[in-house]
């Protein structure tokens, strides 16, 4: 068995998404692969289930112990809390990649165990700079998708009730603001994927006519509770989207979602495939 250490030295620098892609590429080529995450922090449980939630991953489904990551079937490719891994990569026998951002801070890794760093949202202006520094294994462009939050952090931001969908995992691509009328939101809101709407409570015409486009997440604002019709045609025709109740203003609303753009964690198969194409498309390469 070989692992695969992904480190970072600060939190929310993609070490959960990284492992994930990298995971997903090795077990695409036919190698036998686990994915799992350390425990030690408070978001070991939440990575460990984002995990089991995708699909063509094989992990363990909950955080796991230095100890118990030892005795993992095939290759291991191992997520690390954020900090300090000198101790982990002797202990596994473990090579190790570093996760981060542009000015992140180098980890401690040993340099016996060291393969390189991947760093990742780099403004499209610095792509060949950040790449021609001395161990960059791969650079990661700036990408909407992988900077979208998950739907359950929005509903966290917000403190938001729900109203339909509870418990989804996923995220999306876009936020818009409703339309005035429901004249011009079909046409609006037919022209984007996988969208999160916002508009108001009292606006049912716009939020039926967003419900005809391809949406992930309704967001009502307002305080205001929405129309029973509205939840109904939810509930028997598009069971998938979450349903959000937020109690304040719109404009209020959309200034909390910005804040988590960047910052959210990963969850969703639609991030793994976003991850996924961008390594492809470095020619990532690891042997473990």
């Amino acid at each position: 068995m070989s692992v695969l250490l992904i480190a970072s030295s600060e939190p929310r620098a993609g070490r959960s998404l990284i492992a994930a892609a990298i995971a997903y590429r090795i077990g695409r080529a036919g190698t036998a692969v686990t994915l799992a995450r350390l425990d030690g922090d408070e978001s070991a449980a939440p990575d460990a289930a984002a995990f089991a939630a995708l699909e063509g991953i094989v992990t363990p489904g909950k955080p796991v112990s230095a100890a118990d990551a030892a005795k993992l079937s095939g290759d291991v490719v191992l997520e690390a809390p954020a900090g300090s891994v000198k101790a982990l990569a002797d202990a596994l026998k473990a090579r190790v990649i570093a996760v981060g951002h542009a000015q992140s801070a180098a980890i401690d890794a040993p340099p016996s165990t060291f393969a390189g760093s991947i760093v990742a949202r780099v403004a499209a202006a610095d792509l060949a700079a950040v790449g021609a520094r001395a161990g960059v294994l791969a650079v990661l462009a700036e990408d909407r998708t992988l900077a979208a939050p998950s739907v359950g952090d929005v509903a966290a931001a917000l403190k938001a009730r729900w109203l339909a969908g509870e418990g989804d995992r996923g995220s999306f691509d876009r936020v818009m603001i409703g339309t005035i009328s429901s004249d011009a939101a079909s046409p609006y809101f037919g022209n984007r994927a996988r969208t999160c709407v916002i508009t108001r409570f009292d606006k049912t015409d716009v939020q039926l006519a967003a419900l005809q486009t391809d949406i992930e997440c309704l967001v009502i604002t307002g305080g205001g509770e929405p129309s029973p019709y509205l939840l109904d045609r939810v509930r028997s025709t598009r069971d998938e989207i979450a349903v959000l109740l937020a109690p304040d203003s719109t404009v209020e609303t959309m200034r909390a979602i910005e804040g988590l753009y960047g910052t959210s964690r990963f969850e969703g198969n639609g991030k793994l495939a976003c991850a996924v194409e961008l390594l492809d498309e470095a020619k990532f390469h690891i042997d473990i």
